[in-house]
C-alpha cells in the first residue's frame, strides 16, 4: 500500500483535474445530462490535522459539550483552529452528478472560486447541455459574482442575510401586497412507519416581490461601487418572501427572503430550486465522506488530498451514470424493447459465430471454423474459390511449413 501511495501522489493536481473534467465531458457527450441544467454550488470542508503538508488554517467557532457547564448536555461555543482544505462543486440537481470541482486551502472565502468552477462546469457540458439556473447558500452572497453570473444568462437564487437593507425592504413590501399576490401550496407528507404512520398536510405561503431596488451591491463592482454617485442607477432584483414554510410561520423579522434575477410571477419556481440545494450537501458531500472515504487521503500532503478528492468525485460521477444506464436498460427490458446490452451481445455473437476454440492438452487456439475443417482435410463448399484459401496456405500460415 505504501508503494501505491508513493506513486499515486506523483500525479500532478492539474492532471487530476483534467482527468475529472474529461470524465464529465465524456458523460456529457453521451447525453447523460438534461439539455437544460439546473445546478447548485456549494463548498465543504476537508478537515485534517496540522500535520498535513500545505494545509490551510482558520479560526472558527464550534459548539462542544463541556462537563459542568450550566445545564447538563448544554453546548458551549468555543473558538478552535481548523486545518485542511475547502472543496467547491457545481452539482447537477437532476442526475446528482458533480459537473466541476475546485480545491483550495480552508481559510479561503466561499465566493472566491464560484465563477471559476462555474466556467469549468459550462465548459464540461458544452455542446450537449446548457446551465440554465444556479442556486447557492448565503455564503456566496457577493454582488460582483452574482452580476457576472447574470451576464452569462444564468438565473440565480440565493437567500439574503437577515440584517440586510434589501431583506427588510422585501419583508415590508410583502406586507403591503394584496392576498391575491400570495402563492400558497398544500401538500400531504407521510411520517413514520407501520402503526405509527400518519399523513400531515403541510402548508407553504410565498410572496413574490418584483423590482427590488435596495440591492445596491448587485453591480459590476459589487460592494465597492459608489452608490452615492449621482449617475448611479440601482439594478432591480426580484425577491421571494417566505411567510409560511411547512406550517411554520415565523415573525416578520425572521422571514426568509431570497433574491433572484428570474421571474417571480410564480415564486414557487425559485423556491423549489433553492429547496433542492440541500441535495448537494446530502447526496454529494455527506455521501462522499461517509461512503466513499473522501477524507482518507493516501498521503498527508496537498498532493494526497487532490488525488483523493478528484478520484472519489470522478468514480462517484461514473458510478452514478452507470446506475442510471442500468435503470434505463431494466425499464426498456420490462417494456419488451431492445436494450443496448442485448445489442452488444448480438454484435459480439455475430463477430464470433464463425470461430472455434481448439484445445490440445494445456494449449488452445482460436481459429476460423473453415480453417479447422480444411486442416483435417475435409472439403468446404466454395470456400477455396470465394476466399482464395487452401489447406496448404492455412497450414503454412500457422506453422511456416508445408503440410505433410
Amino acid at each position: 500500500m505504501d508503494t501505491l501511495a508513493n506513486q499515486i501522489v506523483k500525479i500532478t493536481p492539474r492532471r487530476l483535474e483534467n482527468f475529472f473534467n474529461h470524465c464529465i465531458q465524456r458523460l456529457a457527450q453521451a447525453r447523460v445530462f438534461p439539455k437544460y441544467i439546473h445546478a447548485a454550488c456549494d463548498t465543504t470542508l476537508y478537515e485534517t490535522t496540522d500535520q498535513y503538508e500545505g494545509c490551510g488554517s482558520v479560526l472558527r467557532e464550534r459548539k462542544v459539550k463541556v462537563r459542568g457547564y450550566r445545564k447538563a448536555g448544554e453546548l458551549k461555543a468555543v473558538k478552535v483552529w481548523l486545518y485542511g482544505w475547502k472543496v467547491w462543486a457545481i452539482y447537477e440537481l437532476q442526475t446528482g452528478i458533480p459537473l466541476a470541482i475546485k480545491i483550495d486551502t480552508i481559510e479561503k472565502p466561499d465566493n472566491l472560486h464560484v465563477l471559476a468552477v462555474l466556467l469549468q462546469a459550462r465548459e464540461n457540458v458544452k455542446g450537449s447541455s446548457v446551465i440554465r439556473s444556479l442556486v447557492a447558500d448565503r455564503a456566496f452572497l457577493d454582488g460582483k459574482s452574482l452580476y457576472a453570473i447574470d451576464q452569462q444568462g444564468i438565473e440565480f437564487v440565493i437567500p439574503l442575510k437577515s440584517n440586510m437593507e434589501a431583506t427588510q425592504d422585501a419583508r415590508a413590501l410583502a406586507l403591503e401586497v394584496s392576498c391575491s399576490m400570495e402563492s400558497t401550496r398544500e401538500v400531504t407528507v407521510t411520517h413514520g412507519y407501520g402503526k405509527k404512520k400518519f399523513d400531515e398536510k403541510v402548508l407553504t405561503t410565498l410572496v413574490g416581490v418584483p423590482g427590488l431596488l435596495s440591492c445596491d451591491w448587485f453591480n459590476p463592482e459589487g460592494s465597492e461601487a459608489n452608490t452615492a454617485n449621482k449617475d448611479y442607477e440601482p439594478i432591480p432584483l426580484n425577491a421571494v418572501v417566505v411567510k409560511t414554510w411547512d406550517n411554520q410561520t415565523p415573525p416578520v423579522d425572521k422571514q426568509v427572503v431570497m433574491v433572484t434575477n428570474g421571474e417571480v410571477k410564480d415564486p414557487f419556481v425559485a423556491f423549489d430550486r433553492y429547496d433542492d440545494r440541500s441535495l448537494i450537501e446530502n447526496n454529494l458531500f455527506r455521501d462522499a465522506k461517509q461512503n466513499w472515504h473522501l477524507e482518507e487521503s493516501p498521503k498527508k500532503t496537498r498532493e494526497g488530498v487532490f488525488v483523493q478528492v478528484y478520484m472519489v468525485m470522478a468514480m462517484k460521477a461514473l458510478t452514478k451514470a452507470f446506475l442510471m444506464w442500468q435503470e434505463e436498460q431494466a425499464r426498456l427490458h420490462a417494456l419488451g424493447e431492445e436494450t443496448s446490452w442485448e445489442m452488444y451481445r448480438r454484435k459480439l455473437k455475430m463477430l464470433n459465430r464463425n470461430k472455434l476454440i481448439v484445445f490440445i492438452a494445456s494449449y488452445f487456439g482460436i481459429f476460423l471454423s473453415h480453417e479447422v475443417i480444411m486442416l483435417v482435410d475435409v472439403p468446404v463448399h466454395k470456400t477455396a474459390q470465394e476466399l482464395g484459401v487452401t489447406r496448404t496456405s492455412i497450414y503454412t500460415k500457422y506453422t511456416g511449413l508445408s503440410p505433410p
